[in-house]
């Protein structure tokens, strides 16, 4: 066994042998993974099906054609949008949809990144700074509920003028209406990019509002990963309402990209099959049901750290939950020390947050993962009360520790 072998055998053992509650990730079935090392690997195909610049593409367009009309199956009801699968992943996806409709010198508006913003949504340490403005809305205050504060979106909209508003955040645990949302942004003169990567499988299962929408109330741009909620490769999606769809679609090919890899689009369309209930995941579950309780698993976990008496940001209506942290609890040594235990977390700011964003006030926890190796939610519970506890300093580690271990053999693996 070579070096490389034993390395990856050490991350299969991790994964097998830990409880994975980033939010962000998940374990795509066996299926998809066979497709990302597939023979779709060695084929080049730039261009698009009917259109390439190499020969021997015949099978390639039939892939392509497929994902495409799968993905537009799982989320477009309107028909009024059409889709590019070549995107190799959500920040690029982002850098299309910048780079097809601003001009040198416009402005975004996102999300700040303490109220949930992601770094792709333009701030302050964005090298497209160089080429456009940014400006953020914020959140309520705590007091108010922490959701969206849509009297300060719609105040910033008239102060900024923004050419694009960016609707979807990545550390956000409540549910939102698109359609409010893109009203007011288009009634302001300005396009709408929902990148709605969170909680993409979330929308694709009904389990949250959509941003496909007819007219004003439907975004003019959605992006999204497809390896988050939605359980599949690391890869992305772009949608856009029709007439956009020839400068996206520009904009990748020839624009910024080569050749698209064919072995992602195939374990996307995979996923999507997946989700139309067309092909299975190892547990036999369907779509719908494994969404369902992911978010009961979320509200569970969230159950059981605030009876350990952990403070919750605000409370979570998705796949994710935000902790806030005691003060004098720092947030790296504490996701280091839950991995110690075989706990895997990840540290994140929280709304008015003002430690470092490296020691930020706060921990994101997700269930999709766990809800595929299929955690329930008495279980989901009992893990809060355990992380919770390590917060509080009133448990052992040791008795974490067995824990953890007890419950990750408990827990499905499928590779």
């Amino acid at each position: 066994m070579n070096i490389l072998s034993k390395l990856t055998q050490n991350e299969v053992n991790r994964q097998k042998n830990s409880l994975n509650l980033i939010a962000s990730e998940n374990y795509p079935s066996p299926k998809t993974l066979q497709l990302l090392g597939s023979i779709w690997n060695d084929k080049y195909a730039e261009g698009y099906p009917g259109k390439r610049y190499y020969a021997g593409n015949k099978y390639a367009d039939e892939l392509e054609e497929l994902t495409c009309q799968k993905a537009l199956e799982v989320f477009d009801k309107t028909g009024e949008y059409g889709v590019n699968v070549q995107a190799l992943s959500g920040s690029p996806a982002n850098a299309v949809v910048y780079l097809t409709v601003l001009e040198a010198g416009d402005t975004v508006l996102s999300l700040d990144l303490a109220s949930g913003g992601h770094l792709s949504h333009l701030h302050s340490t964005s090298n497209y700074l160089k080429f456009f403005k940014f400006a953020n809305y914020s959140l309520q205050s705590k007091k108010q509920g922490s959701s969206i504060d849509v009297a300060d979106f719609a105040a910033k909209l008239k102060e900024h003028k923004p050419r694009l508003v960016i609707i979807g955040f990545s550390s956000y645990p409540r549910k939102y209406e698109f359609a409010k949302l893109c009203e007011i942004a288009h009634e302001a003169g300005a396009l709408v990019l929902a990148d709605i990567s969170h909680i993409a499988g979330l929308v694709a299962a009904g389990e949250h509002d959509s941003p496909f929408k007819k007219d004003e109330q439907g975004a003019d741009f959605v992006t999204t990963t497809t390896h988050k909620t939605m359980r599949g490769p690391r890869s992305a999606l772009i949608f856009a309402k029709q007439e956009y769809m020839p400068a996206i679609n520009k904009t990748i090919f020839p624009g910024t990209s080569g050749g698209p890899h064919l072995n992602q689009i195939a374990a996307v369309g995979q996923s999507l099959l997946e989700i139309l209930g067309e092909d299975e995941y190892p547990d036999k579950q369907s779509f719908i049901e494994y969404s369902q309780q992911v978010v009961a698993n979320t509200k569970s976990l969230e159950n059981g750290l605030e009876e350990a008496g952990v403070d919750m940001v605000m409370p979570t209506q998705n796949h994710l939950c935000l902790v806030e942290l005691p003060e004098g609890v720092d947030s790296l040594d504490m996701q280091n020390r839950l991995e110690s235990l075989g706990i895997v977390t990840n540290r994140n700011t929280i709304p008015g947050d003002d430690r470092s964003a490296w020691r930020p006030g706060g921990l994101r926890l997700g269930t999709a993962a766990l809800t595929s190796r299929g955690l329930d939610a008495e279980q989901a519970r009992e893990l809060g009360v355990a992380i919770g506890s390590v917060i509080t300093d009133s448990i052992e580690d040791k008795q974490v520790k067995q824990y953890a271990q007890e419950l990750a053999n408990m827990l499905h693996w499928y590779y």
